[in-house]
């Protein structure tokens, strides 16, 4: 996160060899990525008017950055059910998935509570939870970069190097937000004595099946860690480091640099090392149902309707 160094960048768990402009791939939308709810539910399905019951909850970290300040609350359920237990349940902190071990870390959470009482008619109750936590994503790529002298003394060479991609590799790390490049459809070509000067564009979009935020949960938001180009800064021209995303499609980023002068020795190009790292929050949301069964003895009060109450909004 914002706190941790590039070096995370150590971690990353996709690689892809570029061909074509827009490079990271083209990851389905909705995908199950960074920390994912596998399983959300009461104990039992049925009981009886006044009952304890405790829904439970398991997650997992499949993504490729460890995720922190893991957090679930649950809503809904309408003022008649009685909490023994806090609604937000603090998990912590869930390692990232291990290829190796095939999994990532997991976490759980219980809430014990108290069905309505003195129902007269049957009737069912859902609950919904909401798991935040925060994460990032990292990516990576190389730029290759070809002397102006070098092409022109190798006219026949040069020819299928301006048609081949700029990128020689591309690497993000896995997570509900993804990151993608553009602009780098050619290599780069140093020409001695001109301004040298290029820019390349980053693609950011949520991919997952949740929500990233910042700062309020309403907003579809991140934070912009490090953007770098030959291991110098990279402008981005931003007023704030905290991004908004759109709706749908991708937010592009860019930013221009001076290349530098290429040093390939006996080697037909050099290449230029480009990195980005974000950081937000990301919430998804689940629920699960249970029903209530009218008490056996009726000791009076007033009958409840049948409908299933509506989830407030968390």
């Amino acid at each position: 996160m914002r706190r941790h160094s590039i070096a995370l960048l150590a971690l990353l768990s996709i690689v892809v060899v570029l061909s074509g402009c827009t490079v990271g791939g083209e990851p389905g939308y909705g995908t199950a990525s960074g920390v994912i709810i596998k399983s959300f539910g009461p104990d039992i399905s049925e009981v009886f008017s006044g009952d304890a019951v405790t829904f439970s909850l398991s997650v997992e970290n499949v993504g490729g950055m460890d995720a922190e300040e893991v957090k679930a609350r649950i809503f809904g359920l309408g003022t008649q059910w009685e909490f023994t237990s806090d609604r937000t349940q603090d998990i912590g902190f869930l390692e990232r998935n291990v290829p190796e071990y095939g999994q990532g870390g997991w976490g759980d959470a219980q809430w014990d509570l108290v069905a309505p009482s003195a129902l007269r008619v049957d009737n069912e109750y859902t609950a919904g939870v909401r798991l935040t936590y925060l994460y990032g994503t990292a990516a990576m790529g190389d730029i290759r970069l070809y002397d102006n002298a070098y092409l022109r003394s190798n006219p026949d060479e040069a020819e299928s190097i301006m048609r081949a991609s700029g990128l020689e590799s591309f690497s993000v790390t896995d997570g509900p937000l993804r990151i993608s490049l553009a602009g780098v459809a050619r290599p780069l070509v140093y020409r001695e004595g001109s301004m040298n000067q290029a820019s390349i564009t980053f693609l950011v979009e949520n991919a997952g099946q949740g929500k990233p935020y910042w700062t309020d949960e309403t907003d579809m938001t991140f934070y912009v860690d490090s953007v770098t180009v030959d291991g110098a800064t990279c402008d981005l021209g931003l007023t704030s480091n905290e991004v908004r995303l759109p709706r749908t499609g991708k937010k592009s980023l860019s930013c221009r640099f001076t290349m530098p002068a290429p040093t390939t020795g006996w080697e037909a190009y050099t290449t230029i090392p480009v990195e980005m790292q974000i950081s937000y929050r990301y919430f998804v949301d689940s629920s699960g149902s249970i029903t209530v069964l009218k008490s056996l003895f009726s000791n009076g009060g007033t009958s409840p309707t049948t409908t299933s109450p509506t989830i407030p909004t968390p």
